[in-house]
């Protein structure tokens, strides 16, 4: 006999605003949806709630969430600032048929908006909802120290750190009269130095969770020794899909590969110090027409690349180099990632197995097994409620398995 597993969601609140201190919890909502990528520099959650919902006044009462105290109730509940945690998953069987419950907690953050129109809706913002509130120190970073050791200063006295497994530097880095997240964006825009906060796995039967006070930036997105692998096949877990299969033949990519570099000047400042200034080396790296490999075009002042009329063309960047043909190699090596024959796209599945951006899922069809491949996970789309759980899974690219 079939056993079916049952849904669990736990929404829990804890108020840090206006001078309330409660911690209160939900073990339903209507919907709810909650992002999970390096994609964007914020990742968010939506929770919206029954159109009739009670809760216990002074008195013990029970009185209608929606009704003509609207407003006040709302307020007193949800403010802007309040922390919020949303896990989800299954009661599931053990080898013994005995029911056993299996959570994750997809997100954790705070609340950014509250609306209070029927039915309620929250939305909520992860960590990087605090870095939109720290003030950054006007400054010059020196381009000799680490990308990474610069908001390691910058997060000092909170409880967040900093991933320091890599050491980038970018020059010399002017910092204005903004916050933390909006130099963040400002480096992703220039830089293409991507950000997001994570957390180390956790042991079993619990998964890791997504999100944590661990700030990610630097030359690396994805984390190896974090990925877990989780199998997904056609007719039996994946519930539906937006995957196309793509021949490498009929592939058109490219990408403008980018390079900032302090150049030294023959000239002086008033203290005598050599003058520097930023130079910029330009590549635009495509498929060789005649044969394999890559091929590359080298930017020259005053005169654009060519448009790109048809196939899908990225922008790269890595620092310091000033090697027309070393960057191609760079911009190369990255391209080659997304230069496969296999699926890209995204499809659904149920809650289990549990995957996060990172993560690698193997896909199986077994009535074309030549199909069959590894790819990495660029992010995931949690959603529940009354509907029950889904996993939206977007891939990235094909990773090669290695038949030794």
């Amino acid at each position: 006999m079939d056993l079916m597993y049952r849904c669990i969601t736990e929404i829990s609140f804890k108020q840090v605003t206006g001078g309330r201190n409660q911690s209160f919890s939900f073990d339903f909502v209507n919907s709810f949806e909650v992002t999970n990528t390096w994609a964007e520099l914020t990742n968010t959650a939506k929770i919206t709630f029954p159109k009739n919902i009670y809760v216990r006044d002074a008195q013990n009462n029970l009185v209608p969430l929606t009704g003509t105290n609207t407003a006040n109730q709302v307020s007193q509940l949800f403010q802007r600032g309040d922390q919020v945690s949303i896990s989800y998953g299954y009661y599931t069987y053990d080898t013994n048929g005995n029911e056993a419950k299996v959570l994750t907690q997809i997100f954790a953050g705070y609340i950014s908006k509250v609306s209070s129109k029927k039915p309620i809706q929250l939305e909520c913002e992860d960590n990087m909802w605090v870095l939109k509130q720290i003030p950054c120190s006007p400054q010059v970073w020196p381009g000799s120290q680490p990308l990474e050791t610069l908001f390691k200063n910058l997060l000092a006295g909170t409880n967040f750190t900093v991933n320091m497994l890599t050491q980038t530097t970018l020059g010399d880095i002017t910092i204005q009269n903004e916050s933390v997240a909006q130099l963040l964006a400002r480096l992703r825009k220039d830089y293409n130095m991507e950000a997001y906060f994570g957390t180390k796995p956790t042991k079993p039967p619990l998964a890791a969770a997504p999100y944590g006070n661990e700030l990610r930036i630097g030359s690396w997105v994805y984390i190896d020794s974090e990925a877990t692998q989780s199998k997904f096949v056609f007719q039996q877990n994946i519930i539906s899909d937006e995957l196309e299969f793509q021949f490498k033949e009929d592939l058109k990519l490219s990408a403008v590969v980018n390079s900032l570099n302090t150049v030294n000047s023959s000239d002086t400042n008033q203290q005598g110090q050599t003058k520097t200034q930023k130079g910029r080396v330009s590549v635009l790296v495509y498929p060789d027409p005649g044969g394999d490999g890559f091929v590359y075009d080298v930017k020259q002042n005053g005169v654009e690349f060519p448009s790109n009329e048809e196939g899908e063309r990225r922008t790269l960047f890595f620092n310091g180099i000033t090697d027309p043909q070393v960057l191609a190699d760079n911009g190369a090596h990255e391209l080659n990632k997304y230069y496969y024959s296999g699926f890209k796209g995204r499809f659904t599945t149920f809650a289990i197995p549990y995957v996060k951006m990172g993560d690698n899922v193997m896909i199986t069809d077994n009535l074309m097994p030549d199909r069959n491949g590894l790819y990495r996970v660029r992010g995931v789309t949690y959603i529940g409620g009354v509907n029950g759980h889904r996993q939206i899974i977007e891939l990235d690219y094909y990773i090669p398995i290695s038949s030794s």
